[in-house]
């Protein structure tokens, strides 16, 4: 009901959370200040980069897509809005269409949330993790290169969940609820298939064959898990990789 707003898990924030439009088919979001603060900050992909710095005012990111369109909010200390950003506050921005600010604007003033579902699926995920990311099974992700077995997986499921810590090293937690468990071991499967083949075809480059090696999969009735942590060296490569 309007005025009360939808409790957001830990490793969200709440407030921004009630911008997210009603048809948000994937959420990520990142902890910047945390980010920045990371020894391996200089190592993340110049996109990334990128993409991040024209923020530098901004301490919390969330992104909304809703299959066409992303729409960013930001918290931070704003003295004037950033490159392409609305202030809907003073401590927060909006990036998007005009149509997607607009629904952000009016999603936040029913007092709830538009996505409850993706931060239940992130609650507890996300606590402590500098980068998380939630989508339905039914999202189409605007991925390059590999974009078509990254959805051909997602569309294997019923929510993915992916979280990401960096400090000294790296450590990458993806979760998957499927809508059966033949659906699961059919996933599990085809995710020890795909790293196997990966390997394989890293002859010429034996560091990444020796990364993907370190993928923890693991299957529980309806859920699949795939887990990766590793140290200075391999959180550098694997940034490379991607």
């Amino acid at each position: 009901m309007p005025g009360c707003r939808t409790a957001a898990p830990l490793g969200t924030d709440a407030d921004l959370s009630g911008y997210v439009p009603a048809d948000t088919v994937a959420l990520a979001a990142v902890r910047l200040d945390q980010l920045r603060a990371s020894p391996l900050y200089a190592d993340l992909p110049a996109a990334a980069r990128a993409m991040v710095e024209p923020l530098h005012e901004a301490r919390y990111l969330l992104v909304a897509w809703d299959g066409k369109e992303f729409l960013a909010i930001a918290r931070g200390s704003f003295r004037e809005a950033p490159p392409g950003a609305t202030l809907a506050a003073r401590d927060v921005a909006l990036a998007g269409t005009d149509e997607r600010v607009r629904a952000a604007v009016a999603q936040h003033r029913t007092g709830g949330t538009g996505a409850p579902d993706l931060l239940a699926q992130a609650a507890g995920k996300a606590a402590g993790r500098q980068i998380w990311m939630a989508a339905r099974g039914s999202a189409t992700l605007p991925f390059e290169g590999n974009a078509d077995n990254v959805n051909r997986l997602l569309h294997a499921t019923q929510y993915t969940t992916v979280t990401a810590q960096l400090g000294d090293g790296i450590t990458v937690d993806a979760t998957a609820v499927c809508g059966s468990a033949g659906g699961a071991r059919r996933l599990e499967e085809t995710l020890r298939a795909l790293f196997s083949l990966a390997a394989a075809g890293s002859e010429r480059r034996p560091q990444w064959a020796a990364l993907l090696s370190k993928i923890e999969v693991s299957r529980d009735d309806r859920t699949v898990r795939a887990a990766f942590a590793g140290g200075a060296r391999e959180a550098e490569e694997l940034l490379r990789v991607f």
